[in-house]
Parts: C-alpha cells; structure tokens; sequence
C-alpha cells in the first residue's frame, strides 16, 4: 500500500501534509509517514509542512576503496523509473533486492558485479549515485554545538506552557517562564497560543531560536548516551535524544531501513552502520559512548 502512496507522490511531486490519500497511508498518520519518507531520502520536507518528493538518485553503500557494488533507491519512484533501472540491470549483471517494510515502501538495493557495473548501471538509468552517501553526508553537517540557531529576545507576556529539557531525566520537566528567564544555561520549550518555540540559553540575556533535535542533543552534550556495538554493527541512540533529520537519515542510508525501536530500553537503533560512519555520527552529536 505505501508503495502506492510513493508512487502517487513521485507523479504529484510536492504537495501538503493533508493531501496524502488515506487509503494509501495504512494505519499511519501523515506527519509519522512524511517523517519515515524522509528519512528513507525519498522526500523533503519545508518548514512550512509541505513536502517535496526528491529525484531519483543512488546512495551508495561504501565506497570504492571498500566495494561500493550497492546503491539504495532513493527519491521519486515511478513505473518508467522502475523500468529504466531494472533494463540498465540487465545490461551490466546488476541485481535488484527487495525488503519489505512494515507499512512502508519497500527498500530497493541495487547490486551490482563492480563499482564500475554500478556505474554503469547509473548512467544508463540516468539515475545520479552518491558514494559512501551516509558517511558523505554527515561530512557536510557541523557539529550540534554550531548547529544553526537565531538570536533572540527572551519571550515575554502571557504563555500556555513551559518545559525545560532534563539532561539527567532526558525528558521535558514543567518550568515556568520565569525560571526561563533567569537560566543561565539550559533549552527550554515555551508554548504562545499555538506555537511552541525552542530556546537554548547561553547566558542570563542570551538565548537563541533552535531546532528541537539538535537543542536537546545540545542541551545532553557529553552524556554517555550512545551504544556501539562493533561486531553487529550497530547504533543505538535514546528516543528521546533523536537526532535531528539529516543526521538519522545519513544513518538510515547505511542500510536503506528505517531504525529499529528497541522498547525495552527505549532507543532507536541504527543497522549496518560502518565504523568510521558510527564515530563521525557520534563526533557530531557531542555525546559519548557509554
């Protein structure tokens, strides 16, 4: 069913949250949905809510130093793609696999023979490829401690509700506006009618605008809250210290699937994550390994 709906969005190419078609959405809402496909690098999403579906293009898994014979499909997935790629495979021995996911689109891996069979692959498919795309992307990012953020003058009035953000608990405590003002450091979510704005402090008069993910990933910097594990090559990271999108989804295309959540202990786990890719992503979280 939802690889309907990605089909529908790669012809109707952008559009508003309320648009997706329930019947193609399964039992899932529309924000969790466009947040997965997102995620998966299939859509982006504006500021104002209203999505985008991305090109077609090939995320490299490795590189050529380490094979690079495996791309995820990502971005726009229409029929005439499907038939472009699955023709260009034949031509050059490649391979198409399929993984299902649960109430998702599948994840498509193109295998090929050689990095230069994939490459082949690409240019007679017209489909771009990105090598090592996951550890690609998270070069390009800053570490969350310059992650983008605006100045601003404290807010002040009437408000609905404040929450400052727990390093110890990981979790949103009831704060007032008052203590807000008067913190010195601290990240604090404050509601006016129907907005909530997020500000990290860094002195009594300094505070900034920020978003949600990188300030509690600010807000936690040095914790031992992140979980490595070589030999399965996997990471675990706290759901409530969730990394803000282009960090999980430079994780996400180490493998072309959606993290796990481990509900036991509450994490979202990250599969087949490289080594070197694991400690870049850790480096610019700021957090530790425990």
């Amino acid at each position: 069913m939802t690889d309907r709906l990605l089909e529908w969005m790669s012809y109707r190419e952008r559009g508003q949250r309320n648009d997706l078609p329930k019947n193609l959405l399964s039992s899932s809402n529309p924000f969790r949905m466009l947040e997965d496909l997102s995620l998966l690098a299939h859509v982006e999403i504006q500021q104002d809510g209203s999505w985008q579906v991305a090109p077609p293009a090939f995320a490299v898994i490795g590189d050529e130093s380490d094979g690079g014979k495996t791309a995820i499909l990502c971005g726009a997935r229409t029929q005439g793609v499907l038939e472009r790629l699955t023709k260009a495979c034949e031509l050059n021995g490649g391979e198409l696999r399929r993984h299902q996911q649960t109430d998702r689109p599948q994840c498509i891996i193109v295998a090929a023979p050689s990095a230069s069979a994939l490459s082949a692959i690409a240019n007679v498919s017209g489909i771009p490829r990105q090598r090592d795309a996951g550890f690609t992307l998270l070069a390009c990012l800053p570490p969350i401690r310059d992650w983008p953020r605006i100045s601003c003058p404290m807010v002040a009035g009437k408000v609905a509700e404040v929450k400052r953000f727990s390093k110890v608990d990981l979790h949103w405590l009831p704060s007032s506006l008052e203590e807000a003002s008067q913190a010195v450091r601290g990240l604090f979510r404050i509601k006016r009618d129907w907005n909530w704005i997020t500000l990290i402090k860094s002195g009594k008069d300094t505070q900034s605008q920020i978003d949600v993910y990188a300030g509690r990933l600010a807000a936690a910097a040095g914790a031992r809250k992140i979980r490595l594990n070589m030999s399965s090559r996997t990471l675990c990271i706290p759901v409530t210290l969730k990394p803000p999108t282009v960090i999980s989804r430079a994780l996400t295309l180490c493998s072309g699937m959606l993290p796990v959540v481990d509900r036991e202990n509450w994490q979202f786990v990250f599969r087949d994550v490289p080594i070197r890719t694991a400690h870049l992503a850790i480096s610019i979280t700021g957090l530790r390994v425990a």
